[in-house]
């Protein structure tokens, strides 16, 4: 299926060269999953992404607008199951970093057919080439200047690369979150000075915590990940996958896991979990 576009509410993919998104990578993004004219996790989606508005003071859009495009877009396609894409860009203004007090946002929402993810039984990790400069200022939300993660992306060879900040601390792998198990913890970076607050991670956490695991957010070191028991990635569009190895150190175990993967999918099942478009 091709990609179908709409550019505030209409049918279109040409953008002008002005938009600042194009010039400086000055919007936000959201990658969620759409069924048969519902999506998932959508409040969690439009949350962040007013998280990233407020932080880039950026103008926010109405949900009922978004809601909308969504749905026109969805009319265009036969598929059941799709991907769907919001980008929010600032606008449109001529050269320079300034803007006029008075600029519009571009939205954009783009649909792809979504194909069923291949979880892997044997599934590793490396240590990403290019990691995270903390910046508070745009740490947690997905802002479209993501040149890191290219750039770690550009020389992997696993399935995934963990990225480290600039003091060698874990924060994620390079398109999603990443948890550790050790014995009866669940650990995973803080997220306060760099990285993306993934659309799952706080609902993992507390399935996390509804099967005894005592939930931690802190700095995570190389030598604490050597210690995992269990490891395992998440976003939206896989869900959870379990890690067997990390840069050739084995992790047979994916016992916790298993059960965490079991409960998050019962989520993605609840029809409190999709909304009606």
């Amino acid at each position: 299926m091709d990609s179908i576009v709409i550019i505030n509410g209409e049918e279109q993919s040409n953008i002008t060269i002005f938009n600042r998104n194009m010039q400086y990578g000055d919007g936000l993004f959201e990658t969620c999953i759409a069924k048969e004219n519902q999506i998932l996790f959508w409040n969690r989606h439009l949350s962040r992404l007013n998280i990233g508005c407020d932080k880039l003071k950026i103008k926010k859009i109405e949900e009922s607008i978004w809601l909308k495009d969504i749905k026109k877009a969805l009319s265009l396609t036969s598929k059941k199951n799709c991907i769907i894409k919001l980008i929010l860009s600032r606008g449109n203004s001529h050269r320079g970093y300034s803007y006029p007090n008075d600029i519009m946002p571009v939205r954009v929402v783009i649909v792809l057919e979504m194909k069923k993810p291949q979880h892997k039984q044997s599934f590793s990790l490396e240590y990403a080439q290019s990691g995270y400069h903390s910046n508070p200022n745009l740490a947690g939300i997905k802002h479209c200047n993501r040149i890191e993660q290219i750039l770690a992306r550009a020389t992997m060879q696993e399935d995934e690369a963990i990225m480290l900040d600039e003091n060698k601390n874990i924060i994620s792998v390079t398109q999603g979150n990443i948890f550790f198990i050790i014995g009866k913890r669940l650990l995973t970076p803080k997220l306060d000075r760099c990285g993306v607050i993934g659309s799952r991670r706080s609902l993992i956490l507390e399935l996390a915590k509804s099967i005894g695991l005592d939930v931690k957010e802190e700095e995570i070191s190389l030598i604490q990940a050597k210690k995992a028991d269990e490891v395992f990635i998440s976003n939206s569009l896989i869900g959870i996958q379990s890690v067997s190895s990390i840069k050739g150190f084995q992790l047979p175990n994916s016992s916790m896991t298993r059960k965490i993967k079991a409960a998050f999918e019962s989520a993605t099942l609840d029809a409190n979990s999709w909304t009606c478009l």
